[in-house]
């Protein structure tokens, strides 16, 4: 559960840093730029605005995956310790000679 905190902590902080830029965005896609021939003469085209658009959205897109991986572990400890906590109680009732019923076994 707390590795699950931990992703979703290192998740929303990556974030909120790129986004108030004060760290910059990891480069995964690069390019150099590029010239188109036309009729009358060579133009040049700077695509680093596409780019930098792209790797923020990239950025964001594995952030998010981080937080929802986080949520399913946080889910998975939740759950293992509300299994641990049943069985303790059953064991307590099993040592005490109780047969909980169906109602009861609900209610846990």
């Amino acid at each position: 559960m707390l590795i699950g905190l931990v992703l979703m902590c290192f998740a929303f902080t990556g974030m909120y840093q790129t986004f108030v830029n004060k760290k910059p965005v990891a480069q995964i896609i690069t390019s150099q730029s590029m010239s188109v021939n036309t009729q009358n003469m060579k133009m040049e085209i700077d695509s680093g605005m596409i780019l930098q658009s792209l790797n923020v959205g990239m950025f964001a897109l594995f952030m998010m995956f981080l937080v929802y991986l986080g949520s399913h572990i946080i889910g998975v400890g939740s759950n293992l310790l509300k299994t641990e906590r049943i069985c303790d109680t059953l064991a307590k009732l099993q040592e005490q000679g109780i047969t909980p019923s169906k109602e009861e076994l609900k209610k846990l």
